[in-house]
């Protein structure tokens, strides 16, 4: 590297550029103190299941059960007065075929630029929704694995394109955000495009949210909506949940709310166990209803590895086609229609 510097600034003096060379030497420094704020960052999530959707079990591998694995960039420059420019591109990806988790899509999970300060915080770009971020505090699951009730019973859109969204600072416990998604042609109108918000509160042992997203879709005929709420209290070493979800898709002919209850149990430092319960009711006519038990145990292992284990049973009414879905897996498929979801999931969970 050094023989191969020298020859480089022999040849610029050499070929009479000395002004151009002494530009890289002035800029040198500023390049590095960018790249001291890029981080390249992961996460692999493999697991194994023993589910059975209506046909007798299945055993099978699969890809991102607790947490959506993913690598990404992201990074921050400060260009003073307290502000910086911020940046996060993510796309997710599935460890156990090695495929992208979104064909053709180089940052499918993020992919966002932004202006932060003491006033807040604004992004531009592919982002994910407020629903996505503040649905680990519907239930003691964080939102994820087949154990997951209120997540497996809740239909909301994870991440939105064409965004522009404004965080505020945490004020005595509370904060806000705001986000208006163009869609495909432009416009607050137009198919695919959105508003969102949540407002989350946070002090002592007491946490809650309220979220809500409201969705074009691609005729720009109906809006699909999704609002959910949660609380929690930590007594000791346990936490209570409880949560609350209601969707209207006319989409897909959805009208239903959902109700959750859990409790989480941290042992130690590396131990705890979590244990959930939820409800579907159906407000149209077909009465497609259907609830949830689930339990989890999480192991830390270290500091970026750890182990889960779940165990569920979802029952299914009528045509209700819930599966033991993961945090980004849909599960497995069921036989029929109505047909209920019972299993057994080990995973291991590494982040880089």
């Amino acid at each position: 590297m050094k023989k191969n510097g020298s020859r480089r600034l022999f040849s610029c003096i050499s070929a009479g550029l000395k002004t151009a060379c002494a530009a890289t030497v002035l800029l040198a420094p500023h390049y590095a103190y960018s790249q001291d704020n890029v981080t390249l960052y992961g996460l692999i999530d493999e697991f194994a299941q023993y589910v059975n959707t209506g046909n007798g079990y299945t055993a099978a591998l699969g890809s991102s059960g607790q947490w959506g694995s993913r690598f990404g960039v992201k990074g921050s420059e400060d260009i003073g007065g307290g502000q910086k420019v911020i940046f996060d591109l993510e796309n997710g990806f599935n460890p156990t075929n090695g495929t992208l988790a979104e064909s053709n899509s180089m940052f499918n999970r993020q992919a966002w630029v932004g202006v932060s300060g003491a006033w807040g915080q604004v992004r531009a770009g592919r982002q994910n929704s407020p629903l996505f971020y503040d649905q680990s505090g519907q239930d003691a699951f964080g939102g994820v694995t087949q154990a997951s009730d209120m997540d497996n019973l809740t239909t909301f859109v994870y991440r939105t394109s064409n965004t522009v969204s404004y965080m505020t600072p945490e004020l005595a416990g509370f904060q806000a955000g705001i986000y208006l998604g163009f869609g495909d042609a432009g416009g607050l109108q137009s198919a695919g495009s959105s508003k969102q918000f949540d407002v989350t509160y946070e002090h002592g042992p007491f946490a809650a949210f309220v979220a809500g997203q409201w969705l074009k879709n691609a005729s720009a005929s109906t809006t699909d909506h999704t609002i959910m709420a949660g609380a929690s209290y930590a007594i000791g070493k346990a936490t209570v949940y409880g949560g609350y979800s209601t969707m209207k898709w006319d989409d897909i002919g959805l009208n239903a709310r959902v109700y959750g209850l859990s409790a989480k149990y941290q042992f130690n430092a590396a131990n705890s166990l979590a244990l959930g319960y939820a409800i579907l009711r159906d407000q149209t006519s077909q009465d497609n209803n259907a609830d949830q038990i689930g339990l989890m145990y999480e192991y830390d292992v270290s500091k970026r590895t750890n182990l889960y284990g779940a165990l569920s049973f979802l029952r299914n009414r009528n045509a209700a086609n819930y599966t033991l879905a993961g945090a980004a897996n849909p599960g497995l498929p069921l036989a029929y229609p109505g047909a209920d979801a019972r299993g057994v999931q080990v995973g291991i969970v590494h982040r880089f």
